[in-house]
């Protein structure tokens, strides 16, 4: 049930900040001890207070650190997407660590070291090294993570989702093209537009940006321009004071001269 999952995620999970709401928000739905539950984007963005690209880079960490996995199979009852927290499955509120759980990342020794007092030797010194310089192999190290977390280019032919391949044969067909780099939660974010607006309103939104002879462009920047299709609002109909014309009238000089006339023509004298 969800309270189990959320269980795990409180006590066993290694992820921070805005991941970590993430998969507390995904944790709330579980139903069951298998942990699989559909979120929509909305719904997530809603429930973490967080930007669409924010949103994105922390479910791609959370896949990337195998605590999250989307289940490509499975679909919500509005095409949302399914996740599952792997390491969760079967964990029970209250059990403690062994063997009929799923292993999960360890507590830090040394902090609970620390909170007894002074620590020397080589858990003193891993507390140092959690603080850490500011520049030195720790950022090397996480400039390197960084680096393989970015999504290589993926060819038409092995993307996994259908509605984005056929948006990618369709901007190759009109000679557009783009160097398709999408992660996996940024396909889905990606077919989530392609439902909303149609293949041709996002072709066509590349159409008018692409100039002859430009370069290409990442998927990922075309992704930031059709979101930008969900934020577009249109005025309200507007009342108009414009008064519709009527047909002429004659004024009275008018009608006066036109009796006269009709007077002259019954004495004989026209």
């Amino acid at each position: 049930m969800s309270l189990d999952a959320m269980d795990w995620v409180w006590n066993h999970s290694s992820s921070r900040g805005l991941a970590r709401m993430a998969l507390l928000a995904i944790a709330d739905k579980c139903p069951d001890a298998k942990c699989t539950a559909y979120a929509g984007t909305t719904m997530l963005l809603q429930r973490t207070n967080a930007t669409r690209s924010g949103l994105r880079a922390a479910i791609d960490n959370l896949i990337k650190m195998g605590e999250l996995a989307i289940k490509e199979e499975a679909k919500g009852p509005r095409g949302e997407t399914v996740y599952q927290l792997p390491l969760a499955v079967d964990h029970v509120r209250g059990q403690k660590q062994g063997a009929c759980e799923k292993p999960g990342p360890l507590t830090d020794p040394g902090r609970q070291e620390a909170s007894r007092g002074s620590v020397s030797g080589p858990v003193g010194d891993l507390s140092q090294a959690r603080r850490g310089p500011v520049t030195g192999p720790q950022n090397a190290r996480n400039q390197k993570q960084h680096k393989e977390q970015q999504p290589r280019a993926t060819s038409i032919r092995s993307m996994t989702s259908e509605p984005v391949r056929q948006l990618a044969l369709a901007m190759k067909a009109e000679g557009l093209p783009v160097h398709w780099n999408l992660s996996p939660s940024e396909q889905h974010d990606l077919e989530d537009l392609i439902q909303h607006h149609g293949t041709h309103a996002l072709v066509e939104v590349v159409a008018r940006r692409t100039a002859p002879g430009d370069a290409p462009k990442s998927a990922r920047y075309w992704l930031r321009a059709w979101a930008d299709l969900d934020q577009r609002t249109f005025p309200p109909n507007l009342t108009t004071n414009v008064v519709p014309l009527t047909q002429p009238t004659h004024s009275g000089h008018t009608a006066a001269l036109m009796g006269g006339l009709a007077l002259l023509t019954q004495d004989g004298g026209v």
